[in-house]
């Protein structure tokens, strides 16, 4: 189902664009094309208002993006000569396509300048000086379109249609001494991601952003050119956390104890980036040890710890508005689990206070929409602010603050969010500035007191930002920060006012998500559980899971939900390698006997487990219990196992968590229990006795027969004679004897 407001929308669509026909006052000025234009015109500074005499500057940049050479290239300034005056006309004025007819060039010699010759890819400054009263505006309040064609000869020779064109907004100063206020809102955000160690990923994203001239970059270069003029800071403290890591040379994730927990070994810092006296790392952990760094590392960690310091000069005292950490998705946590909104907010209050900056939670989500359910389940204490577009109608309040669900909301411009028309993007400095400008005029010129408020985004598509604020310093104009006007009495409008769709529900980042982020921050609760020393592993771990609920995700959230998985491998990973490890079978002699096992402790820290021993119901097995290992150590684990029932049993030893988590390492081994019966060792006893009781009868009478048998040789070896055979009987040896070569000392067995 559409929002109600795209209907008023539609309305003022229709009426945009007879109002674009009536601003068409010559038809050669543009011409639909299908292909880009070759030329590409930029406006890098305009006159911010039109004054009521003397000239309009307007300066910038030609750059051929063609293959051809272009010489003679004429840069004509143009205004329509008709006022928008609403703020909805102004919205749909912004999809009029860049070729459609919106002015009328200035063709007065001395008006516009002149390229002589700019070949492919070459770039060529531009300044036009145009006397106000030349640009055809009626001296009427309103905002109008302005801009520059470039017009040149090329490989198509000069004719009427522009090679090249940007255009803007530009308003008339408003009448009377009547002052406007506008509220400017700062806004550092954007997808933070880990890697599989726990490390910042996309590092040389990161590298470009801190650049001159990067996104993070321009961010302060224009808080910096604001000089008095007040403005507020939006922050996401993960995007802190990952720039903080950068600058500690973005160490991987870590099991080291916490040096600030009392009686426990600090750990050694890198000597990269050395964490400041009363910090704590879990804001960055210090690797254990370095790793080998390259000049990129050196650089991208000196450019981090440069700007942290840069933003802390910037804050000053004043308080930052600080987002749900990680710039959660608050309507989607809020349905699938409340509990991590809440971690949320109070891990960004702790990121705060650790880097020391002043901060007021904030609630202010990038579309400008949030749930009914989301906004009663925000503290009272935090700022909330949503767009005009979040309510069926902008509400109307004199101070741009209303009260619903029992709390107070600031209602930002989405409008003036949304930027300029194309061709230049709509997140231009200049051309977000120029759309402030002219939605403040159009409050003037309806007498609307209410402060136009306007959350600027945090990528300037690489463009200088530092001018900023300078002509946003009017006579008419006055900028307050945010938390001022949030203060301010609120106007009631009732709780259905707040519209959020089906579609705006599908929008938000699904459940699997959450399911995966909770799995590895519970895996990384087990991991602190296990260790012997305290750590800061959940922490880290809490900060890793939460950026991949971030709303920034909404377009991939398929991406973050493995990313949250990955965490959850790495931390299996590790708890896999405290193990236990089984002898291949064991056999028991009697009813019960010992058996062993060796424990072993993979990781680089001490840990505390428990030997579980699974048997079926006919073997028992004690000794299994607690055991504390040192690092990469391994232990002896000593069991007894008893059963009553002969046979083979099976045996399952298992590492668990003291409080009886399974920490994946299990092993098998076959217990076979070889019980003998008393019949038997009865039985084998008085056998036994048989066998030694007949040796001890006939050996006595097999010694005699022995010696009269070697008697005899040697009474016939003195003779000479041989000895004449005797008769058994006769002399009593056993009739079995076989003679002197085969004389059996001991009988055979019955």
């Amino acid at each position: 189902m559409p929002r109600p407001s795209v209907f008023r929308a539609a309305l003022a669509g229709l009426l945009a664009l007879g109002a674009s026909c009536a601003l068409a006052v010559a038809p050669a000025a543009a011409a639909p094309a299908e292909d880009p234009d070759p030329l590409l015109v930029h406006i890098d500074t305009i006159s911010p208002v039109l004054p009521r005499s003397g000239d309009v500057e307007i300066a910038g940049t030609v750059t051929n993006t063609s293959d051809d050479t272009f010489t003679r290239i004429n840069v004509h300034a143009f205004a329509s000569q008709s006022p928008i005056l609403e703020s909805a006309l102004l919205a749909v004025a912004t999809t009029i396509a860049p070729t459609a007819s919106v002015g009328e060039r200035v063709i007065v010699p001395g008006t516009f300048d002149t390229i002589d010759v700019l070949a492919p890819g070459e770039s060529a400054d531009f300044s036009d000086s145009v006397p106000v009263e030349l640009l055809g505006i009626p001296d009427q309040a309103g905002v109008y379109w302005i801009g520059v064609h470039a017009l040149g000869d090329g490989a198509v020779p000069r004719d009427q249609v522009a090679d090249g064109r940007a255009r803007t907004f530009i308003p008339a100063r408003p009448e009377g001494d009547a002052r406007q206020e506008a509220s400017v809102v700062l806004s550092l955000r954007g997808r933070v991601w880990y890697d599989d160690e726990g490390r910042i990923g996309g590092t040389d994203r990161w590298a470009r952003r801190l650049e001159e001239g990067g996104t993070l970059d321009s961010v302060l270069n224009m808080a910096d050119s604001a000089g008095g003029a007040a403005y507020s800071w939006l922050v996401d403290p993960a995007v802190l956390v990952a720039l903080k890591r950068l600058s500690y040379g973005n160490p991987t994730r870590d099991i080291t104890p916490d040096p600030s927990v009392p009686d426990q070994q600090p750990t050694p810092t890198p000597t990269d980036g050395e964490t400041s006296e009363g910090e704590t790392p879990s804001l960055a952990p210090p690797a254990t040890e370095p790793g080998a760094s390259t000049d990129e590392d050196a650089e991208l960690t000196a450019a981090a710890t440069a700007w942290l310091a840069r933003f802390q000069a910037l804050v000053g005292t004043e308080p930052v508005l600080t987002l749900p950490f990680g710039d959660l998705d608050v309507s989607a946590a809020v349905r699938h689990d409340p509990d991590r909104y809440t971690q949320a907010l109070s891990r960004s209050t702790q990121v705060m206070a650790l880097l020391g900056l002043p901060s007021r939670l904030a609630v202010a989500p990038d579309d400008g929409l949030l749930s009914p359910e989301a906004l009663a389940a925000t503290p009272p204490e935090a700022l909330v602010m949503l767009g005009d577009n979040a309510f069926a109608l902008p509400p109307d309040s004199p101070s741009s603050v209303v009260r619903l669900l029992g709390h107070k909301v600031v209602v930002t411009s989405t409008g003036a969010e949304a930027g300029g028309p194309g061709p230049t993007a709509a997140s231009d400095p200049l051309a977000l500035r120029q759309r402030l400008l002219s939605e403040a005029a159009l409050h003037a010129v309806h007498d609307d007191t209410a402060p136009v408020i306007v959350k600027l985004p945090t990528v300037w598509r690489g463009e200088d930002a530092a001018s900023f604020f300078t002509d946003l310093e009017q006579p008419w104009l006055d900028l307050v920060p945010v938390a001022e006007v949030a203060d301010r009495s609120a106007t009631g409008v009732p709780a259905s006012s707040l519209v959020y769709t089906d579609t705006d529900v599908q929008a938000e980042l699904g459940a699997a998500g959450f399911v995966a982020a909770r799995r590895a921050t519970d895996r990384a609760t087990l991991l602190e559980q296990v260790l012997t020393l305290q750590t800061t592993i959940e922490t880290q771990v809490g900060d890793e899971a939460m950026v991949t609920l971030s709303a920034q995700h909404r377009a991939a959230p398929r991406l973050a939900a493995l990313a949250a998985g990955r965490i959850d491998d790495a931390l299996r990973a590790d708890l896999g390698k405290i193990q236990i490890e089984a002898p291949t079978r064991v056999t028991l002699s009697s009813d019960s006997g010992p058996l062993g096992a060796t424990l072993v402790n993979g990781l680089d820290q001490p840990v505390t487990v428990r030997v579980d021993a699974l048997t079926d119901s006919d073997l028992t097995v004690t000794g299994a219990g607690e055991r504390t290992l040192g690092p990469e150590a391994r232990s002896v684990v000593r069991l007894e196992a008893a059963t009553t029932q002969p046979g083979l049993h099976n045996l399952r030893l298992a590492v668990m968590s003291t409080d009886g988590v399974p920490l994946g390492s299990t092993d098998e081994l076959p217990v076979r229990a070889a019980r003998v019966s008393a019949l038997i060792w009865i039985m084998m006893g008085a056998g036994g006795l048989v066998l030694f009781g007949m040796i001890g009868y006939r050996l006595p009478g097999q010694i005699r027969a022995r010696r009269r048998e070697l008697a005899a040789r040697e009474h016939g070896d003195d003779e000479g004679d041989e000895p004449e055979p005797t008769d058994a009987h006769q002399t009593g040896s056993d009739p079995r004897d076989t003679g002197p070569g085969d004389a059996r000392l001991f009988p055979e067995r019955p």
